[in-house]
């Protein structure tokens, strides 16, 4: 039985595992299909993982061409309020501002022209949008901002349930096997036979249980944020991206702040402390963009992880050792941004292998 008394179903086409934000996607746009899809997550809460701490800044623009072109249709996915159960677009389009060395700003420009809308590019200024931009150029993007990421796969959720998903949080899955061909999945719930399995467990893919080991390795990386209290006379801002130090921050209400920096600590617990070193550090890298933060009142400091690997230009999917059971590549902290779009393009190939004869 899963938590909430229910026995899990016999069989089904596809089971989805994990309820962040890119299972949810998968299973809402599996559901809209007609497939019947089971999603099944360890935590009581869905997003309790990296979903549920990350900045959820959304752009159209990304340095991979690949992650470009999924950002560009998720951003317009975010912005359209038909596409939700609440009926609200959970975009908060405060903008986006992205930084580079002023030798990247003909490829700034060509990505400009692809995101087309108001994006632009300027350059020779010191500052945009309330962002000094420390002798860089920037790609601005007005119709970009960020969404809340715990509460786009609860949407998501409650989409697929009113579809017909089953959705059972507090289940945990102890392996996936072959049997005749196609899988079946153990759990602390019980046994349920599968199509397809797809495994959407961000950082847990380096520790996968059995049946669920991607071919390609995952590991997982400390993400650090720190937020802040604006001062009453610092401007508005958009979210912001430098590309040449990795620095971010984003607006979280009218008097708050999200700050952070690349935090190169690899195979890092997901409940590790913070680290008060890369606080500081990343304190001093915005502190260029925005002078303000020197006054700024620290709030808290957050840690988390999140699943690196290689760039997914050969797939959104990887195999596992078991026939029909795949893993959602790594995002390396983009799957916010991606996760409309990859989770559609995810959903399309389970539903074809679900349907398919092959074993």
């Amino acid at each position: 039985m899963s938590e909430d008394g229910t026995a899990l179903p016999a069989g089904v086409d596809v089971v989805v595992v994990g309820a962040g934000i890119t299972g949810a996607s998968i299973a809402h746009h599996l559901a809209r299909r007609g497939v019947s899809v089971v999603v099944l997550d360890r935590s009581p809460t869905p997003a309790a993982g990296a979903t549920g701490r990350s900045g959820g800044m959304v752009r159209g623009y990304d340095p991979d061409p690949v992650i470009g072109d999924l950002a560009r249709a998720s951003l317009a996915a975010y912005r359209d309020p038909a596409r939700w159960r609440s009926g609200r677009a959970p975009l908060r389009a405060v903008g986006a501002v992205t930084a580079a060395d002023p030798a990247e700003e003909p490829a700034l420009r060509e990505a400009a022209a692809r995101i087309a809308g108001s994006a632009h590019v300027v350059a020779g200024q010191a500052e945009v949008a309330g962002v000094r931009l420390a002798g860089g150029v920037a790609l601005v993007e007005p119709e970009a901002g960020w969404v809340a990421p715990a509460e786009v796969a609860a949407d998501w959720l409650a989409q697929a349930r009113a579809d017909g998903a089953v959705v059972r949080q507090g289940v945990r899955v102890l392996g996936v096997e072959d049997r005749g061909g196609r899988p079946v999945v153990r759990t602390d719930a019980g046994v349920l036979a599968a199509g397809v399995v797809v495994a959407a467990v961000g950082p847990w893919a380096a520790e996968p249980v059995p049946g669920l080991r991607p071919a390609t390795p995952v590991r997982a990386r400390s993400i650090q944020v720190t937020v802040v209290a604006r001062p009453a006379d610092a401007p508005a801002h958009p979210t912001f991206v430098d590309l040449r130090t990795g620095g971010y921050a984003k607006p979280v209400d009218a008097d708050r702040t999200l700050i952070g920096l690349p935090h190169l600590v690899w195979d890092s617990s997901f409940d590790a402390p913070p680290d008060p070193g890369h606080a500081r550090a990343t304190l001093s890298a915005l502190t260029a963009h925005f002078p303000w933060l020197t006054a700024a009142a620290h709030l808290d400091t957050i840690r988390a992880t999140d699943a690196y690997g290689p760039s997914p230009a050969d797939g959104l999917l990887d195999r596992t050792d078991v026939p029909h059971v795949w893993s959602v590549r790594g995002w390396n902290g983009g799957g916010v941004k991606t996760a409309p779009e990859a989770g559609r393009l995810v959903a399309d190939a389970c539903a074809a292998d679900a349907s398919s004869d092959l074993v």
